[in-house]
């Protein structure tokens, strides 16, 4: 770690940072606020605003800087109580909002989807499980008796592995 830090091996944690690209804008400023190292997504930095913003800013604990949709935190890396070089990164808060739109949607779909379950499945199981309790009251022989059963078992087992995919998710008894 401390040859990162003292920048020994910087191109190696470029081409490392560069390739993460996942939407967020990465930085590395050094002590002084200067541009080291940006990635496509945070070469927005390099606009005045964004420079002159961040210098006046920089200090030894973690800030925050809003305009408009764009978000910047920028972190400090100290070496004792010497600040050695920034770490930033830059997310669009639009894109967070489109992201949390799309998960909500989905979470309302899969509620749907349990609902729909709930009612195409647990209905005609339980109408099934209802007419075996009725045909085993009758007169059966003992071979029928223990087929019927056998047959409200397996339904059973099925009820299982359906409630198990509405409640929790998963694919078992």
């Amino acid at each position: 770690m401390k040859k990162v830090l003292a920048f020994e091996e910087l191109d190696f944690m470029k081409q490392n940072l560069s390739s993460v690209e996942n939407g967020e804008g990465i930085f590395i400023l050094d002590s002084f606020g200067n541009v080291i190292f940006a990635n496509r997504k945070a070469r927005e930095i390099q606009s005045y605003f964004w420079r002159e913003k961040i210098k006046r800013g920089l200090e030894k604990k973690k800030i925050t800087i809003s305009r408009g949709k764009k978000k910047i935190t920028i972190y400090p890396i100290l070496e004792g109580s010497e600040i050695k070089f920034f770490f930033g990164i830059i997310r669009n808060e639009e894109e967070i909002e489109k992201m949390e739109r799309k998960i909500k949607n989905l979470q309302r779909n899969f509620e749907s989807f349990k609902e729909n379950m709930s009612h195409y499945f647990f209905n005609p199981i339980i109408i099934a499980k209802g007419y075996l309790d009725l045909l085993m009251e009758g007169n059966l022989s003992e071979k029928e008796r223990k087929n019927v059963g056998k047959v409200k078992e397996a339904v059973e087992r099925i009820e299982k592995v359906v409630r198990n995919i509405v409640f929790e998710g998963k694919i078992e008894e």
